[in-house]
């Protein structure tokens, strides 16, 4: 796959040959208002899968179906989440302490942050051609040894994996700091790891910046990109959804899919 483009309605490619081709594609609507922007993105995710709109209670893991995730400010709650701060946050995946697979993340922009707030995006290749060029011991050690990842003791969000996979079609990662500090066995490999991206990835310069504008989306393969935001001023709001590729009987269960 290709790293990133841009579709827009008309264009050369149609929405699904874009998914398909690329890792990162940002999704320019032309639409403003919040509801025909739901819809919208939502009806772009079927033609490619299964999206799950969902909230994720932080407290019991439990997902509640049919209600956005919101990443939006909150004054209040700005020391405490990422999910409602305005300072930056760190390379990461989205899913990977999830138990299941849930391959694609999308958002869209309902709010536009005034100054700052671009969502920052690195191909996973890119990664592995730094590491192999500083530190091949830990390239090799973060393909042999799993980690544990998990949120709380929800059987959704908790998951055993390795953060790089070389797969037949290329590399694929699993990373989130702060889900993988549970991990004590392990917790010098995390710390490493993370030391690595600090060092040699956060400050580059080599991110690929989006500053998404009302109406604005991104979907992006959430393994196959590392992906964090820029800090900001501003009532910055994206609406975050799921996407899955095949939907078992007992992820439908948890999930009430039908």
């Amino acid at each position: 796959m290709d790293f990133y483009t841009v579709y827009r309605e008309g264009g050369q490619l149609d929405f699904k040959s874009a998914f398909l081709k690329y890792k990162v594609l940002k999704v320019e609507s032309g639409l403003l208002q919040n509801g025909k922007l739901s819809h919208y993105f939502e009806a772009l995710a079927r033609q490619v899968g299964t999206p799950l709109i969902y909230e994720e209670n932080p407290v019991t893991g439990e997902v509640v179906k049919g209600k956005w995730t919101e990443i939006k400010y909150d004054k209040a709650q700005n020391a405490n989440t990422y999910k409602h701060s305005s300072k930056a946050q760190p390379l990461h995946t989205d899913y990977g302490y999830f138990s299941f697979d849930m391959p694609v993340s999308f958002f869209y922009c309902a709010e536009q942050a005034s100054f700052g707030g671009a969502t920052t995006f690195l191909d996973v290749e890119r990664v592995v051609e730094v590491l192999r060029a500083t530190d091949q011991r830990l390239l090799e050690e973060l393909q042999q040894v799993p980690i544990q990842f998990g949120r709380n003791d929800s059987p959704l969000s908790s998951r055993k994996d390795y953060i790089l996979n070389e797969s037949a079609d290329g590399w694929i990662i699993n990373w989130n700091y702060f889900r993988a500090q549970s991990d004590k066995v392990n917790k010098g490999l995390v710390e490493r790891f993370k030391r690595f991206l600090d060092e040699n990835i956060e400050k580059s310069g080599e991110l690929l910046e989006l500053k998404l504008k009302v109406g604005e989306g991104v979907f992006f393969h959430d393994r196959r990109v590392l992906h964090g935001r820029n800090s900001f001023v501003g009532e910055r709001h994206l609406n975050k959804g799921a996407l899955l590729f095949e939907v078992s009987q007992e992820i439908a269960k948890m999930l009430s899919i039908k």
